[in-house]
């Protein structure tokens, strides 16, 4: 399988920050687009590409590594054969394991390819392109990493001038280095020299010595061994003592909550049943108060019809006593006023109740409006049939009509009242005796019934629960007691069996230490009149310690010679190969920055002192950081590009990834840059990650043959 041919063509990735079970793709083999808005998980897929490439980043500091929580990173690239379809994996679970690849031989993707290069040229960000440090070091990775060597030159150089700096440190970590041989030459000769002075080893102290630290030993190990014993029993005849304890307050609990359930069970009363539950309760209210408003409707009216009747009774006495005097007055004519102020004070009654909003009240007035407008018409009626009918006869009239409607109103309230009463007997309220008052506060007397069972019941439930509770502890505080005897060999008497186990252990502790102290005093002695002897025998180790100390150095200088000779012609041979690649390198560099700048800038070159340099037009020349960030970005972004074309082999099976990288390019260096991308999908898979949609119109406006990925 050769790496040049693949392209990444859809990754998944199983779990990922909030990204779990999620596949992307497909891309193609050139330019792609990944499009979507911010916190769509632009750069979480950036970061994933990379993470199953070289490995997870490790946590430290406020950085996010995208760790779910509760579950490790996972996830698997899908690279295909551009030619011939043929797919290939790579997945990473954890950093330990490194990456898996199906077939094995997709390894073949990251050869000639470390972290540090990746992350410096194939993962691009608009920060990163403000600069590229090393630049030397990544130029001559790429370049010498096409030449088939199974290692870079460039990284054998690197590590040679590593070597060499060893041998000149002043680390004494680095065994190898002068100054620590110098310094352990100097302190053999100072041990040598006191060495010299001592005397031949006294081997019966020795023996006797040897002897006198096994009895120590054995008496150290047996006062150890009391000792733990000791803060053992001292632990458990303390957790025993709060174990009793707990106990204690556990049975009174459970008796204070026997008292407690005594006392309400006595409190209780002998009937307390509620007439409804609360749904019906409910439903029975909601029909009282329909029945109150029907009520006071029916009163209004009531109201209403015996005032018209007064009043219509008044204006027949008048109209009688009128006519009784020898002048005839007209019935219609008082008919006529009589429909007229009922109508007046009914609309005017009737504005007045729908400004407050009073129902009944607006049904009595309209009803008055109503019996107004039929006094009028009947008036204006008997004017034409009875012309000649007088002002007595029409008042007389307008009364019995007052009188036949409060009798029809009474009898509506007499039908309501007993289909009330019937109403709420069959709710199960006999005892209101039709007073639906005396109905309301039956229902209200039911739901604090109701509500002190429901008190009471919760209550019990409490208790029971603050039982339960009391007789768990109680039990586990006693089970955990007997334990902890056991494990002390105590199977009765509890804290006196304790307290006597702890003294009989202690006085077995002092007098192993008493017997001790008789015997130190003439180890010490020995111990010093050995120590002496010790140091003679240490004579030869110290003569032989110099010599390979010696051997050391003369070994270290030859090795440094020949590092020394390889690193001088590896240099001479990688200054000819950078002589003949890096010139094309900035030839190409140069051709994308004008590209980009639309002729503004037309080259970059590497001074002689090693600066790196831009040219304009005009063929002045400026270092980068004195160049705007947008120009900077595009230099920086056209020698990228340009070593990654010149080293076309190095990492081919890889894929460019560039994370909004022209958010400061002006509109028409932004199409310069997309054409210079185009240019380099054309040798590598380049995938491009913004949120802005008119890079995005940019790219499909000049890159029509792009791939764009939505997220």
């Amino acid at each position: 399988m050769k790496a040049s041919r693949m392209y990444l063509h859809r990754l998944h990735m199983a779990a990922f920050g909030r990204f779990f079970d999620v596949s992307v793709g497909p891309f193609s083999s050139g330019l792609n687009v990944v499009y979507g808005k911010n916190e769509t998980g632009k750069t979480t897929l950036n970061a994933f590409i990379g993470g199953v490439l070289f490995g997870w980043e490790k946590a430290h500091g406020g950085r996010n590594v995208y760790r779910p929580k509760m579950a490790e990173r996972s996830g698997t690239l899908f690279f295909v054969d551009w030619k011939t379809g043929e797919p290939c994996e790579i997945s990473r679970t954890r950093n330990v394991d490194g990456p898996s690849f199906s077939p094995g031989e997709a390894s073949a993707l990251l050869d000639a390819i470390d972290k540090d290069t990746f992350s410096t040229m194939f993962a691009l960000t608009s920060d990163e392109l403000r600069g590229l440090e090393g630049a030397t070091d990544i130029t001559a990775k790429l370049l010498t990493a096409s030449a088939g060597l199974e290692t870079s030159p460039a990284s054998v150089l690197a590590t040679l001038d590593r070597e060499i700096a060893s041998y000149t440190s002043r680390s004494s970590a680095i065994e190898h280095s002068f100054m620590r041989l110098n310094a352990e030459e100097e302190e053999c000769k100072h041990l040598l020299a006191q060495a010299r002075a001592a005397s031949d080893v006294l081997k019966d102290e020795y023996r006797e010595y040897e002897e006198l630290v096994e009895k120590h030993d054995e008496a150290a190990a047996r006062i150890a061994e009391a000792n733990a014993r000791i803060e053992t029993v001292a632990s458990v005849r303390a957790e025993v003592a709060r174990l009793e304890e707990v106990e204690k307050a556990s049975r009174r609990e459970i008796s204070e909550c026997d008292a407690r359930l005594a006392a309400e069970e006595a409190s209780r009363p002998t009937a307390d049943a509620p007439l409804f539950d609360e749904g019906t309760e409910a439903a029975v209210l909601a029909e009282i108060e329909h029945l109150e408003s029907e009520k006071a409707r029916i009163e209004n009216r009531i109201d209403a019809a015996r005032d018209a009747f007064v009043r219509a009774r008044a204006e027949a006495s008048a109209c009688k006593e009128a006519s009784g005097g020898g002048e005839k007055k007209t019935p219609v004519s008082a008919m006529l006023v009589l429909a007229s102020v009922l109508v007046i004070g009914g609309l005017c009654l009737l504005a007045f109740s729908v400004m407050r909003g009073e129902t009944p009240v607006a049904l009595v007035s309209a009803f008055v409006v109503f019996m107004g407008a039929v006094c009028g018409f009947a008036a204006l009626h008997a004017s034409r049939r009875f012309s000649d009918v007088s002002r007595e006869t029409s008042s007389a009239y307008a009364m019995n009509i007052a009188r036949d409607v409060l009798e029809s109103c009474e009898q509506e309230e007499m039908v309501f009242s007993l289909g009330a009463k019937d109403r709420l007997c069959s709710m199960g309220l006999e005892g209101a005796h039709g007073s639906l008052s005396r109905a309301r506060s039956l229902v209200e007397a039911s739901r604090a019934c109701r509500l002190r069972a429901a008190d009471r019941l919760r209550f019990r439930v409490e208790q029971g629960r603050v039982r339960k509770r009391g007789e768990q502890e109680a039990a586990q505080a006693h089970a955990r007691r007997k334990e902890l005897l056991e494990q002390c060999g105590i199977a009765s008497g509890g804290m006196a069996a304790l307290e006597q186990l702890e003294e009989e252990l202690r006085a077995a502790r002092d007098d192993a230490m008493n017997r001790m102290r008789v015997s130190d005093a003439r180890l010490g002695e020995l111990k010093q009149a050995l120590q002496t002897g010790l140091n003679l025998n240490e004579y030869d180790i110290l003569k032989t310690r110099a010599a390979q100390v010696a051997t050391r150095k003369e070994e270290a200088a030859a090795e440094l010679a020949e590092l020394l000779l390889a690193r001088r012609a590896l240099g001479q041979a990688l200054d000819a190969w950078k002589s003949e690649s890096v010139p094309a390198v900035y030839r190409r560099a140069s051709e994308l920055f004008a590209m980009m700048t639309n002729g503004a800038w037309q080259e970059i070159r590497m001074e002689a002192d090693g600066e790196l340099v831009a040219v304009d037009a005009v063929r002045k020349r400026l270092e980068p950081r004195f160049l705007s960030t947008g120009t900077c970005q595009q230099l920086y972004l056209a020698l990228r590009i340009a070593l990654l074309e010149c080293a076309s082999d190095v990492g081919a099976g890889l894929p460019v990834l560039a994370d909004d990288i022209l958010v400061n390019f002006d509109d028409e260096r932004r199409i310069g840059a997309v054409k210079a991308l185009k240019e380099l999908s054309e040798s590598r898979q380049v995938i491009l990650f913004t949120c802005h949609k008119e890079i995005l119109e940019t790219v499909k406006r000049h890159a029509a043959d792009c791939t764009v990925v939505a997220l």
